[in-house]
């Protein structure tokens, strides 16, 4: 049984700090989107919103998503691979129990222009130090009640001393790490080997047998090859 989420008590104290720093692994760090026009690449923010577990955007009157007024934006980022993809698709494929994977899904190699401080909730306890709970990121609690704590932790600067421009936490559907990023554009770049933009169709011919090795193998999430009008998000 879920332990229930309180709202968070304000203003936040005594949190803990983690700091993004360049990273020398070229799998390090990652971002799979869905290319559009709102997203044409790994870096573009969204302003749009909240819609995810850890927007930190503003609520409006009607208490339905729209643009920052304020130009808050967000950028979810996971330490691996494997934990982008339980993190993309677990949440837009969960009730279809397969990751179905049209042309326009591609992942793109991260890393951060300067240091980036984040508010460090992996740490034993951290959470408990502003008055959370553990499960806060992995727990299925209402997305409002999640941004609701976004919000506070953004507004409230609970680490002493420091800055911190987003989450660092434990991914819901791998607890592998992950990153929600406020406010970091420009201080988000994309990687390049050789001359080469580390950014590919996951159905790059490349790309599949390890997409399918991490879903099937390590998620238990069979992953297929749909065209962009069995995609959701294209249609």
């Amino acid at each position: 049984m879920v332990r229930p989420l309180r709202p968070p008590v304000r203003t936040l104290q005594n949190g803990a700090a983690w700091i993004w720093q360049i990273h020398s692994g070229p799998w390090r760090w990652c971002r799979i989107y869905h290319e559009s026009g709102y997203t044409p690449d790994g870096v573009t923010h969204r302003d749009y919103g909240p819609l995810s577990r850890m927007d930190h955007h503003e609520m409006s009157p009607d208490e339905k998503p729209r643009r920052s007024p304020t130009g808050r934006s967000v950028l979810y980022v996971a330490e691996s691979l494997m934990t982008a993809l339980g993190e993309v698709f677990g949440e837009v494929f969960g009730e279809a129990e397969e990751a179905r994977v049209c042309p326009n899904y591609r992942v793109a190699i991260l890393k951060p222009r300067v240091p980036i401080h984040v508010l460090d909730l992996r740490l034993q306890g951290a959470a408990m130090r502003i008055g959370a709970l553990p499960s806060l990121a992995t727990a299925p609690y209402p997305r409002d009640e999640t941004q609701a704590w976004a919000r506070a932790i953004y507004e409230d600067q609970p680490v002493a001393g420091t800055k911190v421009r987003g989450i660092y936490y434990d991914a819901a559907y791998s607890n592998g790490g992950a990153l929600a990023l406020w406010d970091t554009t420009g201080d988000v770049v994309g990687v390049s080997v050789r001359g080469i933009r580390q950014d590919f169709a996951l159905s790059d011919p490349r790309m599949w047998p390890r997409v399918q090795g991490e879903a099937n193998d390590v998620l238990r999430m069979p992953a297929s090859l749909v065209a962009r009008r069995s995609c959701p998000l294209c249609s």
